[in-house]
């Protein structure tokens, strides 16, 4: 397939990402954020997430990719909708586990009445694969230099230890609660798209789990703020979107040398 839009190791094709991946590279690492129980109307008639989104998953054949899926809270007949399941089963059948399970905090839900819940100020990101990649250090450590002893209690009540005693480092692996707030910047709203994430989002786990010059693949690709991260952190990127006008959108934020709302 002819790329809608391709410079400086970044490309965008404008397709159904069943069809366009079978025919890519080798991925290091795929961060995306799918349309997810079919709670929008999509012009191009998407054909709903159990058809779609877990039949990407086959389509990734590197046994090194790390897959991170961004995933919000559905609620239907009072009860939380686990649509995420047939993604899960998928995922095995085609040889992937669910490996991290991480909460991305918001930091503050919109005001309003929420049926008698909380409101929900988080989303979650499913974190899939084959085989394990150690993830960088990137968390700057607030008592870096004080002496530590990791302990965790067994299942009798005795305590383990999990540490070597020692000076905490300087640097540390990421938690699995990302705080990435606010969450939506006022300009992100120019790009016209109805589910715009932070670009700190996919940075943060671009950073986390891959190394300049890797590739990195969206195949929901929406206005291209994951392929935009990946360009600025000097990795490679692929971006697959099936509507038309968010190629166009994403083709003209990545033709910005310097980031806008970063």
């Amino acid at each position: 397939m002819k790329p809608y839009y391709e410079h400086a190791g970044i490309t965008i094709y404008h397709g159904d990402c069943r069809e366009v991946l079978p025919d890519l590279e080798s991925a290091n690492l795929v961060f995306t954020s799918p349309p997810y129980a079919d709670q929008r109307n999509y012009e191009s008639g998407f054909s709903g997430w159990d058809q779609v989104v877990p039949a990407i998953l086959p389509l990734l054949k590197d046994l090194e990719t790390q897959i991170f899926v961004n995933l919000g809270l559905v609620y239907r007949n009072g009860e939380v909708l686990e649509y995420w399941r047939s993604l899960f089963e998928s995922a095995r059948s085609a040889g992937w586990r669910l490996f991290g399970w991480y909460v991305w905090d918001k930091g503050s839900a919109l005001p309003g009445d929420w049926g008698g819940r909380f409101a929900p100020a988080h989303e979650f990101i499913f974190h899939l694969n084959r085989t394990s990649r150690r993830p960088n250090k990137l968390v700057r450590c607030t008592y870096q230099g004080s002496e530590f002893l990791g302990k965790i209690r067994k299942p009798d009540g005795s305590m383990s230890i999990i540490s070597k005693p020692g000076p905490v480092p300087e640097f540390k692996i990421p938690d699995s609660v990302v705080r990435m707030y606010p969450a939506r910047s006022p300009k992100d709203y120019t790009y016209e798209h109805p589910a715009v994430f932070p670009w700190e989002l996919p940075a943060f786990f671009i950073e986390a789990f891959s190394e300049i010059d890797q590739v990195v693949i969206d195949p929901f690709m929406g206005s291209g703020t994951t392929l935009r991260a990946a360009k600025d952190l000097g990795r490679r990127a692929i971006g697959i979107e099936i509507e038309e006008k968010y190629c166009e959108i994403a083709a003209k934020r990545l033709s910005q040398e310097v980031l806008d709302f970063k």
